[in-house]
């Protein structure tokens, strides 16, 4: 299915995990690796994007979000005779001497009426009589993709898969310095990617704690600087970097006096829980200071993506030093905690 001016309609399948960071993660890397796109619709874990060339393999190097995708080849209301009509005319060529294997699925509970497994014969069917394509369910040189979402179905041609268990083998357990309450893999990869940075870029997190951002920065081939107050996460820090082979610069400083000239994208999870120090500082006032020193350093247009709890409104300490707030997201730690997370942008 064609998008618009030259660009190529494309079905991103998003994780379930939060509401609404998945998505602009999405086109934050698209936008961070320089790949024209114009949203199209969003619809229960499924981004609709008109997009250009590289969309999907930079979606695959870097998302944390992104689970599945490719170019979209039809869509139809969650009916099997409407199913069955949406393949009427369409050009079957690009599976023209190849094999090809049909799945389907659905998204939480939509459209239960609607058997998944119709879905896959009929595009096996339709598929070998308009082509001399042949079926391999275990390893065909192509898959075909059907979602059964709120709005309806959707089949794409599958050329994104990201690997599920990558972020698992970096999980903060698996380090050798650990310490409770920091974040998983795969929300840190989003923060560094939130951030806009891409490679051969500075990414800088001022409050690194045990490493994770950083490591998911030099995961990416971005050049990563980090540092801590806290004397013992430097050198944890440090410990975990060699563990998986990743470089960073990370020294011992305080987040409010950056000791640097300048930074591409700055991502941090500042202290504000149990078991973090700030040495004694009132929170608001270190994040205040940290806002202003990173606004200090940051490239213009560079962004900074940072967590705080919703009481300390970290979106109008960000418009204090003077950046714009382009993104909020809440995210509920626990029953006493939610967190807000802001993309803010040096003007």
């Amino acid at each position: 299915m064609a998008g618009s001016g030259g660009l190529k309609r494309l079905a991103i399948i998003l994780s379930g995990e939060h509401p609404t960071l998945p998505l602009s993660e999405v086109c934050a890397v698209m936008r961070s690796e320089g790949v024209a796109h114009i949203p199209v619709a969003k619809h229960d874990q499924l981004f609709l994007v008109d997009a250009g060339d590289g969309a999907t393999d930079a979606l695959l190097a870097r998302s944390a979000y992104a689970m599945e995708g490719g170019r979209l080849l039809t869509q139809s209301p969650a009916s099997i005779d409407d199913f069955r009509r949406s393949f009427d005319g369409m050009d079957w060529g690009f599976i023209k001497g190849r094999t090809f294997g049909a799945k389907a699925k659905r998204v939480r509970r939509h459209w239960e009426q609607v058997d998944t497994q119709k879905l896959q014969a009929i595009v096996g069917e339709v598929a070998t009589r308009e082509s001399d394509a042949k079926v391999d369910l275990k390893a065909p040189d192509v898959w075909i993709r059907s979602v059964i979402t709120d709005a309806g179905i959707f089949t794409y041609l599958m050329d994104l898969e990201s690997d599920r268990h990558a972020f698992s083998s970096r999980k903060p357990k698996s380090r050798p310095y650990f310490h409770p309450g920091v974040l998983e893999p795969k929300i840190a990869r989003a923060f560094v990617n939130l951030c806009g940075v891409r490679r051969g870029d500075v990414f800088v997190d001022p409050f690194c704690g045990t490493g994770g951002f950083l490591i998911e920065a030099a995961t990416m081939g971005i050049g990563a600087f980090g540092m801590d107050v806290d004397r013992r996460m430097v050198a944890g820090a440090g410990r975990n970097l060699r563990h998986c082979r990743l470089d960073a610069d990370i020294v011992l400083g305080d987040a409010r006096a950056l000791p640097i000239s300048k930074a591409d994208g700055i991502a941090s999870d500042p202290p504000y829980g149990r078991g973090t120090t700030t040495l004694g500082q009132d929170v608001r006032e270190v994040i205040s200071g940290f806002m202003e020193s990173a606004f200090g350093v940051l490239k213009a247009g560079g962004r900074v993506c940072t967590a705080s709890p919703i009481e300390l409104r970290p979106a109008d300490l960000a418009a204090d030093a003077g950046f714009r707030v382009v993104e909020e997201h809440r995210m509920r730690v626990h029953k006493s905690l939610t967190r807000s997370i802001i993309v803010a942008e040096k003007r």
